[in-house]
C-alpha cells in the first residue's frame, strides 16, 4: 500500500485523487463489518487538494446523497420504544425540510438558499411598520418555501428526468420520470434503516442486505460526479485538466476477517455498477489477501491472471471490463516476484511502481478560459471580415498538383540470389508465384541455419504470419485487392531483417508462414482461429516454429475485423498495412494498424472540398480556365454492407460543411446507371457538387461507363476516393486521364522522386525496381513499402526483446517492445508510437497524400503528415496553407 500510494504522489502532494481505504483501522461505525467504504472514498476524493492550477473536483450528487445515507443510519440507530419515530423523522417531506434546512445554515457552501433565508425577518421581529408585517407574512412563501420547492424541482431533474446524466433513473428502472426524487430515495432510505432497526446487532450476515443498498446508492451517486467530471476537449479547462481516472487503494484484509465484509461490499456495490456511466472513471487496486475474495458468487469477476504489474497496467487505459458487450468485468491479478518481499517487506521501496507524473499547467483554470474567450472572439473577428470581403485574397487557381520527375536507379539486396526483374513475369498470376517462391527461399536458408547451428551458437529464428487474399486468376481483376505489391514488402523486408541477422547474431531471423485468407479475406477468422491455436501449441518451443505476431490485413471488412479480434483474445501482437476502418482497432490493443485510419482520412479529404479549389467553373471541358472553385454539396457512395466502406461514408459526412447526399451503391435495388443517373441530377442542382467514392473499387470502373450515358456525359465531373481508388488508377487498361474527369484518391506514400521522401523511402524503391522493374505499376503505391515496414516493425520488437532476455522471443514480449515508444524511418514514411503505447492506433501524424490522376502519372495535390523522423510533419497544404487534420 504504501509504495503503491509513492507513486500517486507529487513531492508533498498527490499527484491524482485518490482514497486510501485502510479497513483494518478505526472509523464509522460501532460493529465490524459496517463501513460504508464508498463514503470513504468520497470523502477523500473531495478533500484532495489538486495539483496547483489544476482545478477542484465537486462532488454535488454524492454529497447530498452523503447526507441523506447518514441521517438514515443516525435514525436507525436511536432508540424507538412507541414505533413510528422512523417513518416520522425520514419520509420524504421530512428529508427534504432537513436537507434544505442544512443548507440554509450553512455559510460557507449553503449558497443561494443560505442567502435567501438570510433576507427573511427573524421570529418576533416586528418594528411595527406595515412594511415589516407584510414581509413577515410572505417571507416563508418567498425565502424558503418557494426556493425549496425548486431545489427539490432542480434535484430531480439532475439525478432523475435529465437523458444525459440521470443516473437515479437508470438505476431503479424508473420508467415515469414524475415526482420527486428525494421522496423516491427517502422510500429506499425508510426500507433500509428499517432493516438495520429491526436486526440484532450481533447478526452481521442479516445487517449485510440493507448497508449494501446503502454502499450502492452511494456507489452510483460517486460514479455520477464523476461522470461529470470527465475530461474535456474543447470549452471548458476545468474539465480539460481531469486526465487521469480516480484510484481507490484498497486494503484486503483476510477474507474470513470481520473486516472482509466492508471489502466484499464495496467490491459488489463496484460491481453492480459494470459498464454504467463513470464506471470506469474509478479504478480500484487492492494490496494484501486477495484469495477468496474474487471466488464468491455475487462478485462475478472474470479473473485475469497477468506476469506482473507491468502487463497488468496495459489494460488500464481501456474499457472497465473485457472486450465486448457481455460477460464480467476483468479483475487483473498480477504474480508480484518473491524478491520484492523479501527483507520483512517492501515499504522500503523495493517493488518497482514507476511513479504518476502529473502536468503542471502554465495557467489556471479561469486563465486559460479567458484565453480560449479571447481566441473564438478573434476567430470570429477575422471570419466575420473575410465574409464581409466576399472571400477576397483566396487562392482559385485548381488544385492540379505538380508532376514528379522520378528518375529510379535500381539496386539489389544484400544477400539475396534473384536477379534483375526476377519477380516478374508476363501474369500477375505468375508473378504471385514467384515472389512466394522467393519467400520459399529465405524460409528454408532460415530454417538450415537453425538447424546446422550448434548447441553453443545463439541463431534464434522466430515465425510470423502473413494473413492475405491469394491474387484473382483473372488477369483483368488481379491488379484489384493488392495482394501481390503487399507480399514483395513482405519479402523485400524479409530478406533485409535476416541478412543483418546473419551479420549480428544479437538479431533474430524470421521465417514467413503465408495464409492464404481467401476471396476478400473470406476465410480470415477461420485462418485465425487455426494460427491462434498453433501459437497456443508452439509458445514453449522457442523456435522457429514459435509464432510471434502476424502482418498483412490489408482490407478492413467484417471478417477481417473477426480475425483481428480473434488474435486480440489470444494475445498475438498484429500490424496491420491497408485496412484502415477504426472498427478494426480491437480492445485489448494487439492489432496495431501502420496506415492512417479512416477518421483522420475522411477528416482530410472533406478539408480538401470545403477549402480547396477543386470544382471546375464550368462545365463544358473545352472551357476549362484552370480556376476552380471549392465543394458545396457532396455525394457520397458508399456500401452499408461493407464495414470499410460504411464507415469512411459516414466519416465524410460527419466532417464535411456542405450539405451531403448518400448513396447507397452497390445495392440491390439500385444498378450503376441509376446510380449515374442520380449523380447526374444533383450535379445539375447544384454545379458545385463533389462525388465522394467511398465504395469499392470494382464498381467504379461501371460506374463511369453509366456516367457517360447520362444528361452528364462528358462534363466536368470531380471525384474524390480513398485509398480503394488506388487500385484503379494503377490499372493499366483502365483510362480514368479524362480532360472532363477530376480525379482525386489517397496514397500512404510520396510519389518516386519526391523531395520529401526520406532515405529508406529512396533506398526501397531502387530495390523493389531492381526485381519488380522500373516500370511496375505498384511502384508509386503504399501496399509495398507499409508490408515492407510491418515486417520490419515485428523483426525490430523481436530484436529488442531478444536484447532484453536472450532467447526468451514470444509474442508477449514483442507486444510488450511494441508498446513502449518507437521511432522507425519506414519506407511508407516516419513511424512514431509514444510512449506507454497499448493503444490499438496507427503511428502518430502517419504520412497521407491526396493526388490528382493524370496522363503523367500521380500529383499530389496535398501532402499531410510526418514523412521522415529527420523532419517536422507538414502541418499545412495547400496555396493558403490550410491545417492538416492531426492525430
Amino acid at each position: 500500500m504504501e509504495a503503491l500510494e509513492q507513486a500517486l504522489r507529487l513531492n508533498d502532494d498527490r499527484a491524482v485523487a485518490y482514497a486510501k481505504l485502510l479497513v483494518t483501522q478505526g472509523g464509522q461505525g460501532g460493529h465490524p463489518g459496517e463501513k460504508l467504504l464508498t463514503l470513504q472514498v468520497g470523502q477523500q476524493l473531495r478533500e484532495w487538494r489538486p495539483p496547483t492550477r489544476a482545478g477542484k473536483l465537486r462532488l454535488r450528487d454524492f454529497d447530498l446523497v452523503e447526507r441523506m445515507v447518514e441521517r438514515a443510519r443516525a435514525v436507525a440507530a436511536q432508540p424507538d420504544p412507541e414505533g413510528g419515530a422512523l417513518h416520522q423523522e425520514l419520509n420524504g417531506r421530512a428529508m427534504r425540510d432537513w436537507l434544505y434546512a442544512q443548507r440554509t445554515e450553512d455559510s460557507e457552501h449553503g449558497g443561494m438558499p443560505h442567502a435567501l433565508a438570510q433576507l427573511a425577518p427573524a421570529p418576533g421581529q416586528n418594528t411595527g411598520t406595515l412594511m415589516t408585517a407584510l414581509l413577515t407574512v410572505l417571507a416563508k412563501p418567498l425565502f424558503i418555501k418557494l426556493p425549496r420547492m425548486l431545489w427539490d424541482w432542480r434535484w430531480t431533474w439532475r439525478c432523475v428526468r435529465s437523458g444525459k446524466y440521470g443516473w437515479a433513473r437508470k438505476w431503479l428502472n424508473i420508467t415515469k420520470p414524475y415526482g420527486s426524487f428525494i421522496d423516491r430515495m427517502s422510500e429506499l432510505l425508510e426500507a433500509q434503516a428499517t432493516a438495520l432497526r429491526s436486526s440484532d446487532a450481533s447478526d452481521a450476515a442479516a445487517r449485510q442486505n440493507p448497508l449494501f443498498e446503502l454502499e450502492k446508492f452511494l456507489m452510483r451517486a460517486l460514479l455520477a460526479d464523476l461522470h461529470r467530471a470527465r475530461a474535456g476537449r474543447f470549452l471548458g479547462p476545468w474539465k480539460r485538466r481531469r486526465r487521469t481516472r480516480r484510484v481507490v487503494l484498497l486494503e484486503l484484509p483476510p477474507a474470513d476477517s470481520g473486516q472482509a465484509r466492508d471489502v466484499e461490499r464495496f467490491l459488489q456495490a463496484y460491481r453492480s455498477a459494470y459498464r454504467e456511466r463513470g464506471s470506469s472513471s474509478l479504478f480500484v487496486v487492492g494490496a494484501g489477501l486477495p484469495q477468496g475474495y474474487a471466488d464468491r458468487p455475487e462478485q462475478g469477476w472474470d479473473r485475469q491472471a497477468e506476469d506482473g504489474l507491468a502487463v497488468a497496467a496495459q489494460h488500464l487505459r481501456q474499457d472497465a471490463g473485457a472486450p465486448g458487450d457481455a460477460g464480467d468485468p476483468w479483475l487483473l491479478v498480477p504474480t508480484i516476484p518473491e524478491k520484492y518481499f523479501a527483507g520483512g517487506g517492501i515499504a522500503g521501496g523495493g517493488l518497482p511502481v514507476v511513479p504518476v507524473r502529473s502536468h503542471v499547467h502554465p495557467w489556471g483554470p479561469g486563465g486559460e478560459g479567458g484565453v480560449e474567450l479571447v481566441a473564438v472572439a478573434v476567430t470570429l473577428a477575422l471570419v466575420a471580415q473575410w465574409l464581409v470581403g466576399g472571400g477576397e485574397g483566396r487562392n482559385v487557381d485548381c488544385l492540379d498538383g505538380a508532376t514528379v520527375a522520378a528518375n529510379v536507379t535500381p539496386e539489389t539486396l544484400p544477400g539475396v540470389d534473384l536477379p534483375q526483374n526476377g519477380l516478374r513475369r508476363q501474369k500477375p498470376e505468375d508473378e504471385y508465384v514467384a515472389v512466394r517462391r522467393a519467400i520459399d527461399k529465405l524460409n528454408e536458408k532460415a530454417l538450415a541455419a537453425e538447424a546446422a547451428a550448434k548447441t553453443d551458437e545463439k541463431i534464434i529464428v522466430r515465425r510470423v504470419v502473413h494473413l492475405g487474399p491469394p491474387i484473382s486468376s483473372d488477369d483483368s481483376k488481379a491488379g484489384f485487392n493488392g495482394a501481390l505489391a503487399e507480399l514483395r514488402g513482405v519479402w523485400m523486408a524479409q530478406a533485409r531483417v535476416n541478412h543483418e541477422a546473419e551479420q549480428d547474431t544479437d538479431r533474430v531471423r524470421l521465417v514467413v508462414d503465408v495464409r492464404d485468407a481467401g476471396k476478400d479475406f473470406e476465410n480470415a477468422a477461420k485462418v485465425a482461429e487455426k494460427v491462434a491455436d498453433e501459437a497456443e501449441k508452439s509458445k514453449s518451443h522457442q523456435d522457429s516454429r514459435t509464432i510471434i505476431g502476424v502482418v498483412g490485413f490489408a482490407e478492413s471488412r467484417q471478417q477481417t475485423l473477426r480475425a483481428a479480434q480473434e488474435f486480440d483474445r489470444h494475445r498475438i501482437p498484429v500490424v496491420g498495412t491497408t485496412a484502415t476502418a477504426v472498427a478494426m482497432h480491437t480492445d485489448g490493443g494487439y492489432y496495431r494498424p501502420l496506415a492512417p485510419n479512416n477518421d483522420r482520412e475522411a477528416k482530410t479529404e472533406a478539408a480538401f472540398a470545403d477549402s480547396g479549389s477543386v470544382i471546375e467553373k464550368t462545365d463544358d471541358p473545352a472551357e476549362n480556365s484552370g480556376k476552380c472553385d471549392t465543394a458545396l454539396q457532396a455525394v457520397v457512395v458508399k456500401d452499408p454492407d461493407d464495414l470499410y466502406s460504411d464507415e469512411l461514408g459516414d466519416k465524410f459526412i460527419e466532417h464535411f460543411e456542405g450539405r451531403t447526399h448518400t448513396l447507397k451503391f452497390p445495392s440491390t435495388t439500385i444498378s450503376a446507371g441509376e446510380a449515374a443517373d442520380q449523380i447526374c441530377r444533383r450535379k445539375k442542382d447544384e454545379r458545385r457538387t463533389v462525388v465522394y467514392w467511398a465504395s469499392r473499387v470494382e464498381r467504379f470502373r461501371a460506374f463511369l461507363n453509366s456516367y457517360s450515358n447520362t444528361n452528364c456525359a462528358y462534363q466536368n465531373l470531380t471525384v474524390i476516393g480513398g485509398n480503394e481508388l488506388t487500385n484503379a488508377a494503377m490499372r493499366a487498361e483502365d483510362d480514368y486521364a479524362q480532360n472532363w474527369l477530376r480525379l482525386y484518391h489517397t496514397v500512404h506514400v510520396l510519389p518516386v522522386g519526391h523531395r520529401e521522401r526520406n532515405g529508406e523511402a529512396e533506398r526501397f524503391t531502387k530495390t523493389y525496381a531492381y526485381y519488380a522493374g522500373k516500370e511496375d505499376l505498384w511502384l508509386n503505391d503504399g501496399r509495398a513499402p507499409l508490408a515492407f515496414d510491418a515486417l520490419r516493425l515485428i523483426g525490430l520488437a523481436a530484436d529488442e526483446a531478444n536484447d532484453s532476455n536472450t532467447g526468451e522471443v514470444s509474442a508477449s514480449a514483442v507486444k510488450s517492445e511494441l508498446d513502449d515508444e518507437i521511432e522507425l524511418e519506414g519506407a511508407s514514411g516516419a513511424i512514431r508510437y509514444p510512449e506507454d503505447n497499448i493503444y490499438s492506433k496507427p503511428p502518430l501524424d502517419k504520412g497521407l497524400v491526396i493526388v490528382r490522376h493524370t496522363e503523367d502519372g500521380p500529383r499530389p495535390a496535398l501532402i499531410c503528415g510526418s514523412f521522415s523522423l529527420n523532419r517536422e510533419p507538414i502541418k499545412g497544404w495547400g496555396p493558403n496553407n490550410s491545417d492538416c487534420p492531426t492525430d
